[in-house]
């Protein structure tokens, strides 16, 4: 499969027009949610208040690039996300050029209180999810069951930007953020270009309906730059709306890349023999562990998707 090239970019990225640097305003920390970061050995974020991210500028540079790439990006839409865009960091250069920033990395770095990057999957950078205006509004009423379920993310932290404004008389749409004793914490986008930044693989949530307007927003995944806490990053959703051969390949870059970093805590060099040492590496040893069987696991996910593939594929 040849390496897809992004093609021109119908605006260019420049940085200072098109990224806000103040950050948020107000951010909780896992601690406020009450669950322990020590406990799952990340970082003590939770997630930020929306925040102003993107310039209009920026977000309309966004959805011209959508319209161009919007089809070819689309790779299937599974019952449980009818309206999505996958792989649009492969198409478009400002798309790519965006989240790869400097600037960006530092605003979402700054605000999670650990130096962050990109996804190194592309397919998990510019995801688009789309929830259509409704043809009919029942009584105006908030609908109360989420459009896909309490989760957590199969990536370490999100950005969430919304790319369409709510009306004044906007119902439903927000994010609910369960704290451990059951209680919610809601997110509300007041316009295009703001963000919201979670650590959702350690956190339940769930996005509502928008019920008298369409919500269109933009995901990336980020991970910590440092080794000295864990990237879960799993396959789970990624197979049943991508490209197996190509999210593969990129998965398993990315897992060797990690582990093979990993494993460089069991240098020994200047290596002395007293418990202290021995102790951690018995941790270093059950880390990297846990992380080879995450990655077992998601190729368990892989075959799965191969044999739904295979058996609709006979069907025809």
């Amino acid at each position: 499969m040849e390496e897809e090239i992004p093609g021109p970019a119908m605006q260019t990225f420049e940085a200072s027009e098109h990224i806000v640097t103040d950050g948020p305003s107000k951010t909780y920390t896992l601690s406020d949610f009450g669950y322990s970061a020590s406990e799952m050995n990340v970082p003590d974020f939770g997630a930020t208040e929306p925040f102003r991210l993107l310039s209009s500028d920026a977000v309309s540079a966004i959805n011209s690039e959508l319209a161009v790439h919007r089809d070819s990006s689309t790779y299937r839409c599974p019952p449980f996300a009818p309206n999505v865009v996958r792989g649009l960091a492969h198409k478009s250069k400002f798309v790519g050029d965006l989240w790869e920033s400097q600037e960006l990395r530092g605003v979402i770095s700054k605000a999670a209180g650990v130096e962050l990057q990109a996804h190194p999957m592309l397919y998990e950078r510019g995801h688009v999810n789309v929830q259509d205006k409704p043809t009919k509004v029942v009584e105006g009423k908030e609908k109360k069951e989420p459009v896909f379920g309490w989760h957590t993310d199969s990536q370490p932290y999100v950005c969430i930007v919304m790319l369409s404004s709510p009306p004044p008389d906007a119902i439903g749409g927000e994010t609910y953020i369960k704290k451990a004793c059951g209680s919610i914490v809601k997110l509300q986008f007041p316009s295009a270009g703001y963000a919201y930044i979670l650590q959702g693989s350690v956190i339940p949530h769930a996005a509502m309906p928008a019920v008298n307007y369409r919500r269109e927003t933009m995901i990336t995944s980020f991970v910590p730059r440092s080794i000295e806490f864990f990237d879960r990053t799993n396959l789970d959703l990624a197979v049943k709306y991508s490209p197996l051969t190509s999210t593969l390949r990129e998965f398993v870059s990315h897992r060797r890349s990690y582990v093979g970093r990993r494993l460089g805590l069991l240098a020994s060099e200047g290596l002395e023999a007293n418990v202290e040492n021995v102790e951690r590496i018995e941790r270093a040893i059950d880390d990297i562990k846990e992380d080879l069987d995450n990655t077992r696991r998601s190729m368990e996910a892989i075959k799965r998707a191969i044999e739904v593939n295979t058996h609709k594929d006979r069907q025809l």
